[in-house]
Order: C-alpha cells, then sequence, then structure tokens
C-alpha cells in the first residue's frame, strides 16, 4: 500500500505483491498435499505417501524462496539446536555405522540414505515457513484425518463386496490415523476449537473399534490415557513418561530373557509350545541369548527382515521397532533410542500450553507402536510420523505472539 499527497488531497493505492501472493498459494497448496494427500494416499496406494511428501517438501520450499524472508539458515540451525536433535543424529549415525558388520551391507547402506533424506526433508519443511501460520492451513491437518477414515471404510468396504484381500494398505492406513490424530487434536484446540477436537476424538475412537485393528487401538488407548494425565498435571506426566518410557526401551531384552521362566512356572510347559504370542517370545528368547557379545554392538543394520527373508533367522522373529533396535543395533543403539525419548518427553514442557498434552498423547502412541508389531523398515511410519511433526510445528505457529514451535524436537521422529 503505498500514500502520497497530490492536488491537495491523500491519496491511497493499494500495490499487489505478486510474489507474496504466490507464496501463500504455494504454501497452501504444500500443506493441502500433506494434510490431506499423504493420509488418502497411504490408503489408496503402497507407494502414493513416497510420491506426496516430496511434493509437499518442495512446495513448503518454494513458498519460501518467493517470500524471500532472510534468517532461513538460523531457523535451520535452531531445529538442530537440541540435545533431542543430537541423539536422533547419533542414532542415525550408528546405524550407518553398523553398515561396516551387517551382511546386507547394500541394503543397509540403501535404507540409511532413506532415513539421512527423509530427516533432512524434514527439518527444511519445518525450518522453511514464515514465522506464523494462518489457521486455514492448521484445519487442513484434521480434514486430512476425516478423509482418512472415510478412505478407509470405503476401501475396506469395497475389498469385502469384491472378494479382494488387503495389499497392506488398510493396515497403512491405520497406523497413519495413530500417528495423526492427536496433531490434529493438539491443532484444533490451538485455535480453540475444543468441541470439534472432541467430535474428531469420539470419532477416531469408534472407527478404531469398527476397524479392529490391534495396533491402532492401542496406540490411541495410550495416547488417550496420557492425554487425560498431562491436562490435569503436564509437568508430573512428562517427568514419568519420560523415565518410563526411557526404561522400556533399556530394558526391553528382560521379556524374552524372562518368559522361558515364568513360562515354566505358570504353564508348566516351554514358551515354544504356547500359541502366539508366547512363540514369539521364545524366538526372542533364543536370539538374545545365542551370541551375548553381539548384544553391545549388534548384528548390523537391516540383519532382522533380510535374515528372515533368508531363512536364517525364525519366521516368528519379532518385528517390533524395539526388537529390531536391539538385535540390529545392540546396547549402544537401545541407549541412545533411551535418551532420545527421554529428552523428547522432558521438553514437553516447554511446549505451548495447549498444544503440551496433544503432543504427550502423540509421543505416547508413536512409543506404542514400536512395542507391537507394526513394521518399521518401509519407511511409511517414519515418513508418517515426519508429516505429525510437521502439523505439530504448523499448530504451534498458528498461535500468534508466542515464540517459535520448539522445533528442535525433531527427535520425536
Amino acid at each position: 500500500m503505498a500514500i502520497w499527497r497530490g492536488s491537495g488531497k491523500l491519496k491511497t493505492v493499494v500495490v499487489r505483491d505478486d510474489a507474496a501472493d504466490a507464496s501463500r498459494f504455494f504454501s497452501r497448496l504444500a500443506y493441502a498435499v500433506m494434510a490431506v494427500g499423504a493420509p488418502v494416499g497411504v490408503v489408496l496406494h503402497p507407494i502414493g505417501l513416497f510420491v506426496v511428501f516430496p511434493i509437499g517438501v518442495a512446495l513448503i520450499l518454494m513458498a519460501t524462496a518467493l517470500e524471500g524472508e532472510g534468517g532461513f539458515l538460523d531457523r535451520v540451525f535452531r531445529v538442530c539446536a537440541s540435545p533431542a536433535f543430537a541423539a536422533l543424529v547419533a542414532g542415525f549415525a550408528w546405524a550407518t555405522l553398523s553398515i561396516a558388520w551387517t551382511p546386507y551391507s547394500v541394503a543397509a547402506g540403501q535404507h540409511a540414505l532413506k532415513l539421512w533424506l527423509l530427516l533432512a526433508a524434514s527439518v527444511l519443511a519445518i525450518a522453511a515457513p514464515r514465522e506464523n501460520a494462518r489457521a486455514t492451513d492448521l484445519y487442513l491437518f484434521p480434514i486430512g484425518v476425516v478423509l482418512l477414515m472415510a478412505t478407509m471404510a470405503a476401501k475396506g468396504l469395497a475389498n469385502v463386496l469384491s472378494g479382494q484381500v488387503d495389499d497392506g494398505t488398510l493396515a497403512n492406513g491405520a497406523v497413519a490415523l495413530a500417528v495423526l490424530l492427536f496433531p490434529a487434536l493438539g491443532g484444533l484446540t490451538a485455535r480453540g476449537r475444543n468441541g470439534y477436537a472432541r467430535l474428531l476424538l469420539i470419532l477416531a475412537l469408534g472407527f478404531a473399534y469398527i476397524d479392529g485393528y490391534a495396533p491402532l487401538t492401542i496406540a490411541l488407548f495410550a495416547g488417550y490415557l496420557v492425554l487425560s494425565f498431562a491436562i490435569s498435571d503436564l509437568g508430573r506426566t512428562a517427568r514419568e513418561l519420560a523415565w518410563a518410557a526411557a526404561a522400556l526401551i533399556a530394558l526391553a531384552p528382560l521379556v524374552p530373557a524372562l518368559a522361558p521362566t515364568v513360562a515354566a512356572w505358570i504353564f508348566q510347559v516351554k514358551l515354544a509350545t504356547l500359541p502366539p504370542p508366547y512363540a514369539t517370545l521364545s524366538v526372542a528368547a533364543d536370539i538374545f541369548t545365542h551370541d551375548k557379545l553381539r548384544l553391545i554392538t549388534g548384528h548390523g543394520f537391516e540383519t532382522v527382515v533380510r535374515g528372515v527373508r533368508a531363512g536364517i533367522l525364525p519366521l516368528h522373529t519379532p518385528r517390533a521397532l524395539i526388537f529390531t533396535i536391539w538385535y540390529e543395533l545392540g546396547i549402544v543403539g537401545a541407549l541412545i533410542a533411551a535418551a532420545g525419548v527421554f529428552l523428547a518427553f522432558r521438553d514437553l514442557i516447554r511446549a505451548p500450553q495447549r498444544l503440551a498434552p496433544y503432543k504427550a498423547a502423540w509421543l505416547t502412541a508413536i512409543v506404542a507402536l514400536a512395542f507391537v508389531h507394526v513394521n518399521f523398515n518401509d519407511m511409511t511410519t517414519l515418513t508418517l510420523i515426519a508429516i505429525g511433526f510437521i502439523s505439530t510445528d504448523v499448530a504451534t505457529r498458528s498461535q500468534y505472539r508466542t515464540t517459535r514451535p520448539s522445533a528442535a524436537n525433531l527427535a520425536n521422529l
């Protein structure tokens, strides 16, 4: 807008900023792709998410370039300046280093490269945007969750009517719902839409009951339970969750190690003769006790999935992320993971007051998924977690006159 005096009168002329208009357009399109395209795409096609996610990141970077505001490098450094982020980088670095002793070095190298690219893309997507986010961008994420449930219901019904077998996309959709629900709820709460947040939560819980997918039910129940505690006492909840989650990760091998003895006491039979999930615990116990020295360094990145495919590991080998970390990365990797989760939960007290309980619930849901039979190896879950973190970033930036979101908590991944 320009103002000048002419013929004794003040004249006002509005000058359009085409670059700013284009920046807002690309920003809105980017969040639409992330919030709606990603969850719907993960149900429609197995690789839909991996097509949509990089497009969304590229659009965010284009919007930032057109906006022309400085300070981009400062925002990137601010994202990385956190002990939790350092723990995340240390975990990725240890996984990359383990390629030196893994029997599947090529596959492990490709997987490690995907992890680093996902980390870099997530940092850029969080650090690039302007300081304040518009509410219309934020509302796209709850809309995406609703459309995700509608798409899952439609595809499930179509599979039943046609007699087709699910290709795994419905399970991926359930994981997407578990990962994206609580960031969407936090976004609605950040704008004071508490009624819509409660309605979406009830709808998601009802959908999880109808869907019947156990990991989804476990993750949502754990998140809802923590949400109720965090709303009443955030500081105590964050501290107790930090210690509890870190202890569960660090002491996870004790469960399969003690399971055979407990089974002999209670059932008076060997653990391997019992039905699942006891047979899986028996396999885990045998694997952990087979080579105790390998518990220190692990067997190397990518050995669980490739070992099962090659017939080296039993078919009932656990696929949970916690077991994978211990088996592939050893005590070193497990302690790094425990430290990262501890720091992520501890930093919740620095989050905006409205959003902190929902962030606690979100992290709890992710930790719960790490303990159940959810495949983290194909990058789908990790990419969905990255989108969930972008959603929480938008929610925090939508609250004006507050500090910039704690983007350094990217270690929540």
